[in-house]
């Protein structure tokens, strides 16, 4: 991209002023939802509402049209049919209005009428330098200025990942389960059909964005690969992306073309290509949440000798299978662990010292995990170290512990309290708020273990900006 237009992205994503044209009353449409996002989500900028016969929509004054507003409008939000909005995209070029979000459907994912559409949208967006998210579009986010400019009125906490969703549904998913980790989201956009921005203009932007220290992305599909993996293999030697890809088989290839008008491409070939310019791939909305999560909260590793610590050992077990085919290392226990483990515990103890390192009934109680894993963590051998437990109603859970352990290591350190998101969240606020990720499954510790060691791997450049 040029600088004008990253300037022109950076405009739209700390807009001055909104304007939504075709701003409804009526809360099942999408216009109203439109406004009611800017509304609620704390937008402390200017908003218009566009309407030809309206006065007022939840308190705020409409306009006949943009033409009518006596302001310079940064950033137009259109909740029109695809016909329309072509020509409200046109009228807003010729104000020299530079930024715009199509929510509408109907383009080249319909057929030739509407490939004539999306075609015309170019030649606009062209002609008057206006950039367009979407068409097809659930909207975009920055939350750090307070703007929801999505259909979506929903209250998030603030943070440094960036999500970019080729699916609204997808990208809600993703959010969604971002909120119940406790994870802040810094930015959001749906690209829907791409039509004027492609995904690799997203990833340049989000690479040179200071309030975005992870980026998420979920695939469908695109028209220009080859671009997509360059520019998102450069970006990753900057600050980590991880990409969640779709597209297995025929049939998912032919749905996302009737979706947003993409070719999914053969999946394998994503995958090994994303691998060789050292993207992290996930598998699903969880991993991919739980590898920006770790990204997000913890300093990466020096390599990739993994400890862990437990005093159940099943859940650690499982933890090893997710990590069986990565580039992992489980190193054996330096003798100076050992004999500190014996010193905490006793000479005469009912478990094999090793790594993953069971305590067994032994370690349970706070006090004694965390002088268990103050142990593991001076361990020269180890790199990052993951610890499990299980909640119980009569014990109180290691958090104080954990943070206390964290605070005189440099090593990142992750956790895992086999339960229920409702069941941990006074505990999970206060580890995150301590750079320590907090997960409930011994999948979703792993695969924020994998993440911190590729990233790891990747050199000093990322190892600065962590």
């Amino acid at each position: 991209m040029t600088k004008e237009d990253m300037e022109i992205m950076r405009r739209f994503f700390d807009p001055r002023s909104v304007a939504v044209v075709g701003a409804t009353d009526s809360p099942d449409r999408v216009g109203y939802n439109l406004l009611d996002s800017l509304v609620n989500g704390g937008f402390k900028g200017n908003i218009y509402p566009v309407h030809p016969k309206l006065k007022e929509i939840l308190g705020i004054r409409v306009y006949p049209s943009c033409i009518d507003i006596p302001d310079q409008v940064d950033l137009v939000l259109i909740a029109l049919n695809q016909r329309d909005t072509i020509d409200v995209v046109e009228h807003c070029g010729k104000l020299g209005i530079k930024g715009a979000v199509s929510v509408a459907g109907g383009f080249r994912e319909t057929g030739d009428e509407g490939r004539a559409l999306e075609k015309r949208l170019v030649e606009i967006s062209k002609k008057y330098g206006i950039k367009v998210v979407g068409p097809n579009t659930l909207g975009m986010m920055n939350l750090e200025v307070n703007l929801n400019a999505s259909f979506y009125p929903i209250s998030l906490k603030k943070g440094n990942v960036s999500l970019i969703s080729q699916s609204g549904g997808m990208g809600f998913s993703i959010i969604q389960k971002c909120s119940d980790e406790g994870l802040g989201i810094n930015k959001f956009v749906g690209v829907g059909n791409r039509t004027v921005l492609e995904f690799s203009d997203y990833l340049e932007f989000l690479a040179e964005d200071p309030g975005t220290k992870v980026i998420g992305v979920f695939l469908e599909g695109v028209d220009d690969a080859r671009r997509l993996v360059q520019i998102a293999g450069e970006v990753a030697c900057k600050k980590p992306v991880v990409m969640y890809k779709v597209g297995h088989s025929d049939a998912v290839n032919e749905a996302t073309l009737t979706h947003t008008g993409s070719v999914a491409g053969p999946y394998q070939l994503f995958r090994d290509i994303f691998k060789q310019f050292g993207v992290l791939l996930a598998d699903s909305v969880p991993e991919l949440v739980a590898a920006c999560k770790a990204l997000s909260l913890c300093r990466l590793p020096a390599g990739g000798q993994v400890g862990i610590y437990t005093y159940t050992a099943g859940p650690s077990i499982a933890a090893l299978d997710r990590l069986a085919d990565r580039e992992i290392s489980i190193p054996g226990l330096a003798p100076e662990t050992g004999r500190k483990i014996k010193a905490i515990l006793g000479e005469d103890l009912p478990v094999i010292l090793r790594n993953p390192i069971d305590s067994g009934g032994l370690g349970i109680q706070p006090e004694t995990y965390g002088l268990l894993v103050e142990a593991a963590l001076e361990d020269p051998g180890f790199d990052i170290l993951a610890t499990f437990s299980c909640p119980h109603k009569n014990w109180r859970n290691p958090t104080k512990e954990l943070i206390a352990a964290h605070k005189k290591s440099s090593k990142p350190l992750l956790t895992c309290y086999i339960s229920t998101v409702k069941g941990v969240e006074a505990d999970r606020e206060a580890l995150q708020q301590a750079g320590i990720p907090l997960y409930i499954s011994p999948d979703e510790t792993a695969w924020g273990v994998a993440a911190l060691v590729h990233y790891g791997q990747k050199g000093s450049a990322l190892s600065e900006n962590a």
